[in-house]
């Protein structure tokens, strides 16, 4: 009776860690990637509104400008990052979690594109059109 009462507490135990283990790997591996990237598209969706005076109005040379040329760059390559971190990403893509890859590198582009343009006279609709594809390809 008493090996019974601490086999079964043993074996519980034992479930205990291995679910606690495996939910600990789940978090690491699965969540907090997709959450990473969700993360800097929220970033980027805020930068879009953010600064759409000013990539909707190129050529000057402000802080303004200076600032949102960085800003969309660095934006960029964060989302380039934390989308690698992704394991598994083409199954996480087929069930609609996450934006599929070629969109994602896509925005990515998009984003150095609207970095390099902010500066330049007579851009702006290209600016424009940049940005709305960002939002389409990025799901934001």
């Amino acid at each position: 009776m008493i090996a019974e009462s601490v086999a079964t507490a043993v074996i519980t135990v034992i479930i205990g860690v291995a679910v606690y283990a495996l939910s600990q790997i789940v978090s690491k591996f699965v969540i907090e990637p997709i959450h990473k990237q969700d993360e800097i598209r929220g970033e980027i969706s805020h930068s879009l509104a953010f600064y759409a005076n000013v990539y909707g109005n190129p050529g000057s040379s402000t802080s303004k400008h200076s600032e949102a040329t960085d800003k969309f760059r660095e934006q960029a390559c964060l989302l380039a990052s934390k989308t690698r971190l992704i394991r598994k990403y083409g199954f996480f893509s087929a069930i609609g979690l996450v934006p599929c890859a070629q969109n994602v590198q896509k925005a990515c582009g998009n984003l150095i594109g609207l970095s390099n343009c902010i500066n330049k006279t007579g851009s702006s609709t290209q600016n424009v059109q940049w940005a709305e594809e960002i939002r389409k390809l990025l799901r934001i």
